[in-house]
């Protein structure tokens, strides 16, 4: 594996760069209320409660099996 060499001068280099990366207030474009595009989320939540749905039933359909077995 070859290593890279680096002087303390590109570290130090590297080092006031990311501090005045990290330091740089971000501006953002304003942002109006009911403006985004939000059909990715509400297909994952869909998807995610018809998951949790059949899940329930299928878990529910297991108890009740068990039950009548174990009776």
């Amino acid at each position: 594996m070859a290593q890279h060499s680096h002087s303390p001068k590109d570290e130090g280099a590297l080092a006031r760069e990311t501090l005045a990366h990290t330091t740089k207030a971000h501006v953002t474009a304003t942002h109006e209320p009911g403006t985004m595009d939000i059909t990715a989320q509400q297909q994952t939540f869909v998807g995610f409660m018809r998951f949790a749905t059949r899940m329930t039933m299928v878990i529910i359909v297991l108890l009740v099996l068990l039950a009548l077995i174990n009776a």
